[in-house]
């Protein structure tokens, strides 16, 4: 009996300890959200659900070394590094106090096929936030080498991207430090905390460097300005010690450090909001978009940018719904911007607030200074049509770090086919022309 009642009060003070739990759970989802994932982790923390509770929502995303097709036998790669690691040993803190406020964090770990395209990320997201009860000010996004550039990559590509993220940390970032990316995440003052090694061999450091630099030194710096962690270190792993949640600076770790941040996205207009655009006969965009609920919703305005950081208006939609309905709504842009169009939705409530929708783009065919591609995802070879002007210049190939990886001097032909068979699968950019450079990413399978 005494060897019993030992056995139950040692279980029973083990459960109790405090900080970190064994108890942790961390399920394999074998689930196919996109094309390019077929299975993640999920980490739901302890007492999950609770009634009425929306949680702060976690994605990681892993190396390239952690790829694979989603089975049984290559998602456990996943657990390599990072938070998933962390929960799968029962290091990660069950919760974590931030100005007086106690959080529990929603933890996903999806694998990738191939090097994910911001598309992907997105959808991600999406899918997440409509499979589980996340508060949606408060979505942080983080990865390493790969996956940290795959970070870098979604977050500054759009408006729409930086402004629905309440955090990013991106951990020894194999993203290119694009000038219009730092400035996109800057004007929407994204959180910004990224770390490297100093000596990289893989990734060099200065990418995190100049893409913090420039996103301060940016015409609209943030408000948090970013913030830059260069471990004095050699090697690739910055990831071990940033992810470590005894790693802190000025009191917080990266995970208390993201939850100082929110945005204030919960009080939407509309619901359900599903938005394209695409273009359409005699060079025209259509713009299709459908809600499943309006609430004090006055209308749309539709929003067009040259670049998808400055954007002015360009027609005011009026809501046909009833409150509490949804309704599906057109409208055709005649007369596009030359070459590419982004465009966006601004939901303009009652009381006077705006809610964004993703930033969307369209290319002009023929018109001057363009390039398009297809097909796109491709296999061994794509399809380039290049404008007449653009038809002399050098046309070079970059991977989503930025390093080039095939150049070609063009012989003035508007229509050129690219033989990608010898690239790595993953996300790339076509960029024709060294000043004004044109660019389109397509992905290699």
């Amino acid at each position: 009996m005494k060897q019993i009642l030992f056995f139950v009060g040692f279980a029973i003070s083990f459960v109790l300890m405090p900080g970190y739990s064994d108890a942790q759970v961390q399920t394999p989802r074998y689930i196919q959200t996109i094309t390019n994932s077929n299975a993640y982790y999920e980490y739901v923390p302890q007492g999950y659900p609770e009634p009425g509770k929306k949680y702060p929502l976690l994605i990681f995303l892993h190396g390239s070394g952690e790829q694979g097709p989603g089975n049984e036998a290559t998602l456990p790669k996943v657990l390599r590094n990072g938070p998933p690691k962390l929960i799968n040993n029962g290091t990660f803190p069950t919760s974590f106090t931030v100005n007086g406020s106690t959080y529990k964090f929603i933890v996903i770990s999806p694998q990738f096929v191939v090097w994910p395209t911001e598309e992907d990320t997105d959808s991600i997201i999406n899918y997440m936030i409509s499979h589980y009860p996340v508060d949606i000010d408060r979505v942080y996004l983080t990865g390493l080498s790969m996956g940290g550039g795959t970070v870098w990559n979604y977050s500054g590509i759009s408006q729409a991207h930086a402004s629905r993220l309440a955090g990013i940390v991106p951990v020894c970032g194999a993203g290119y430090p694009y000038q219009d990316y730092a400035v996109r995440m800057a004007a929407n003052n994204l959180p910004v905390w990224a770390t490297h090694n100093v000596n990289d061999p893989t990734v060099p450091s200065y990418y995190t460097v100049d893409y913090v630099n420039r996103m301060n030194s940016a015409p609209k710096p943030p408000n948090p300005l970013a913030k830059k962690t260069i471990f004095q270190k050699d090697g690739h792993d910055a990831w071990t010690t940033t992810y470590d949640p005894a790693f802190k600076e000025n009191g917080l770790n990266v995970y208390e450090w993201m939850l100082q941040y929110r945005r204030f996205l919960s009080v939407l207009p509309v619901t359900g909001l599903q938005f394209s655009a695409a273009l359409a006969e005699g060079n025209h965009t259509t713009l299709h978009w459908s809600t499943i609920a309006e609430y004090q919703n006055q209308g749309f305005r539709i929003e067009r940018s040259a670049d998808g950081v400055l954007f002015s208006l360009i027609a005011t939609i009026a809501s046909t719904a009833i409150d509490g309905s949804g309704a599906s709504y057109v409208y055709s842009d005649i007369d596009p911007l030359p070459g590419l169009s982004y465009y966006r939705l601004a939901m303009l409530n009652r009381d006077g607030t705006v809610a964004y929708s993703n930033t969307k783009d369209v290319r002009r065919i023929g018109a001057k200074g363009t390039i398009t591609l297809f097909p796109n995802p491709a296999g061994s070879e794509i399809q380039m049509d290049i404008a007449p002007e653009m038809s002399n210049k050098v046309l070079r190939i970059a991977n989503a770090a930025g390093q080039q990886v095939m150049k070609i001097k063009l012989n003035g032909s508007a229509t050129v086919t690219l033989n990608i068979a010898k690239l790595r699968p993953g996300l790339y950019y076509a960029i024709l022309g060294d000043t004004e450079p044109v660019s389109i990413s397509f992905v290699k399978y």
